[in-house]
């Protein structure tokens, strides 16, 4: 399982660090958003 992942990312390494930090900026604003519209209701 780690292998082929391990190879995966080799191939695709431009590609994953592109949509790995699209998925984290998205993740980070949804986060921020959930926890400003809890603490400021």
């Amino acid at each position: 399982m780690f292998k082929k992942l391990k190879e995966l990312y080799r191939q695709y390494q431009a590609y994953v660090r592109i949509d790995l930090v699209m998925y984290a900026v998205m993740i980070l604003m949804i986060v921020i958003y959930v926890v400003y519209t809890l603490a400021f209701r």
